[in-house]
């Protein structure tokens, strides 16, 4: 479900995923240039999802770029019949974020953080370094998309943020707010239908 939630957005904010499995294919035969292009692209949508997870920008930043450094050195294991270029780099960045949280010497770190609004999460995908244009786009989109998340109710945004941003499992999210497991299932499903299907008009309008 989780991945039909990343998929459904990833369908939403990516550019153009042909051009991104050429990338990967150079990516592959060591393209440097090809790898530079990825990073614009994505690196600010990366790194939204990263701090909205771990909180912190600077652990944030090292997180980004070791995603961008396992996409160098793991490029063969991205499988054009296993989904898009854009699922397969936000498991990886998503997985790699939830470990550095789980660690043991950032729980400590935490202790010490602060936490985020909804700007603090939304404001990478944008920067004064970008064209003005893609910025405008960008920072559209990114609208668009907290609004599609607030037009769901708020149970079922709780679970699918809890879920996909803090990496709890079902029977885990059940257990912390002491729910029955079969309603977890449900609204995680319901939520993400709900989200598909405004996101699905914001893509044909």
């Amino acid at each position: 479900m989780l991945f039909f939630f990343i998929s459904t957005i990833g369908k939403f904010l990516t550019k153009d995923e042909d051009r991104d499995r050429e990338l990967m294919a150079r990516i592959k035969a060591r393209d440097t240039a090809a790898l530079s292009e990825l990073y614009d692209n994505y690196h600010r949508l990366l790194f939204g999802l990263i701090l909205s997870i771990l909180k912190k920008r600077e652990e944030s930043e090292d997180i980004l770029q070791e995603v961008f450094t396992t996409i160098w050195e793991k490029a063969e294991q991205f499988d054009t019949e296993r989904g898009t270029v854009y699922t397969w780099i936000v498991s990886l960045t998503r997985n790699k974020s939830i470990d550095r949280l789980r660690s043991k010497v950032y729980k400590e770190q935490k202790k010490q953080s602060v936490s985020l609004n909804d700007e603090d999460v939304f404001h990478p995908l944008y920067s004064e370094e970008t064209d003005p244009l893609e910025n405008t786009i960008l920072t559209d989109r990114a609208k668009r998309l907290h609004n599609a998340l607030t037009e769901i109710s708020a149970k079922q945004r709780k679970v699918l943020q809890v879920a996909y941003f803090n990496g709890m499992s079902q029977r885990e999210i059940a257990d912390e707010f002491d729910i029955p497991l079969g309603t977890v299932k449900t609204r995680m499903r319901d939520g993400m239908m709900k989200l598909r299907e405004i996101l699905g008009k914001e893509l044909e309008g």
